[in-house]
């Protein structure tokens, strides 16, 4: 009971690491670093115990698998549901703002595709990047501070997709939907890694910046049976042991629950030429359609257990809209994955408010859940 965790299996945790205890370059995590600095167990910063796990990453540093990384990397997965957490710390003095990004977390389904799920940082700001064009800003980056971020992916390429995080106990996304390649061909279950990689280092190109530092512990990977109270980083954490749902994620606006147990979280920006989520539209965002490279859009809702949902739009045009099948969306889909875009080829300029309401029965009928308001602005 008294022994320091390091590199451990414990129940439904498949892998656990503080780094106080023997050094975990083993058969299990594999070092993808080019240099004695890259991956180190380092006093100079820790969550929790005596010792955290310091990654360094220089613009001048040889490739690893033909990138410029400093990563851990994990076997491929046996199971698509998978619980992931850690505390994690970024000095302000050696993670100078950059425009161009770098990933800290991602999973990898091989195919000699790019990632279809993985978390990157890009001007100072923390993103969740969905199968290669749809970018989820999950805020700004809070540095010189440790914080506890906790992760479960059902990782699929269909409808039942999921993300959800946790930081520092605070729901900060709840993401419906594919995030992983169809397990055809080369593709397979992903494998897990983390640390840091910079891709446009690659070659002999260099940035604004060019040393990158982080530091990582209490780091762990759950199987399907895992917690978040499992998971959630211990000893030191400001998070509490019992997840905060009451926040809508990514907005942070305050959810109100329904009688009926119905409410829309989120509305997502589709682009209906490759069917895939663009962003989570917040209250007042300007969308930039030349930015997000679109010009067929739609617009579904992440609901609870619902039977329909009735669309209201006014600006710039207008419209009202009930849909009775998911994926619910303004403009309706073929039910196959397939979203229309109505007269939205492109929309019009200016502002517009949605207003989104569930119901229990098809066609608007039965008891109404939680509507959902937000205004934004499309602009060229």
């Amino acid at each position: 009971m008294n022994e320091l965790v390091s590199t451990k299996a414990i129940g439904d945790l498949l892998w656990h690491e503080n780094a106080d205890g023997s050094w975990f370059d083993n058969s299990y995590a594999k070092f993808q670093a080019a240099a004695s600095y890259s991956i180190t167990a380092s006093t100079a910063q820790k969550y929790n115990g005596t010792k955290s796990v310091r990654f360094e990453l220089r613009d001048t540093d040889p490739e690893v698998q033909s990138g410029t990384r400093a990563e851990l990397t994990f076997p491929i997965a046996t199971n698509n549901n998978r619980w992931y957490s850690y505390a994690m710390y970024i000095p302000s003095a050696d993670y100078k703002p950059d425009e161009t990004d770098e990933v800290i977390t991602q999973w990898h389904q091989g195919g000699g595709a790019t990632p279809a799920l993985c978390l990157r940082t890009k001007n100072d700001k923390l993103w969740l990047r969905v199968l290669g064009d749809t970018w989820i800003d999950l805020g700004q980056l809070d540095k010189d501070k440790w914080h506890t971020y906790v992760l479960h992916v059902k990782h699929t390429a269909g409808s039942d997709g999921l993300v959800e995080i946790w930081r520092d106990g605070v729901k900060i996304l709840n993401h419906a939907g594919p995030n992983s390649y169809p397990l055809t061909g080369d593709y397979h279950l992903p494998f897990w890694k983390f640390g840091i990689y910079k891709s446009y280092w690659n070659g002999s190109r260099t940035s604004s910046t060019n040393k990158r530092v982080l530091y990582f512990d209490d780091i762990k990977m759950g199987t399907e049976n895992a917690t978040y109270n499992l998971m959630l980083p211990s000893t030191g954490s400001t998070a509490p042991a019992t997840p905060d749902e009451t926040t809508d994620p990514i907005a942070s606006n305050p959810v109100t629950t329904p009688t009926s147990g119905n409410e829309v979280t989120d509305l997502v920006l589709v682009n209906s030429a490759t069917e895939r989520d663009v962003l989570t539209i917040k209250d007042g965002q300007v969308i930039s359609l030349s930015a997000l490279g679109l010009e067929k859009a739609n617009i579904r809702v992440n609901t609870s257990t619902t039977g329909s949902v009735k669309f209201e739009l006014s600006g710039k045009q207008s419209k009202t809209y009930t849909d009775s099948k998911a994926p619910f969306a303004l403009h309706s889909d073929d039910g196959n994955g397939n979203f229309y875009y109505g007269n939205w080829n492109p929309p019009a300029l200016g502002t517009y408010t949605l207003k989104a309401t569930p119901y229990q029965g098809d066609n608007a009928t039965g008891t109404a859940g939680a509507a959902k308001t937000i205004t934004f602005t499309i602009v060229k």
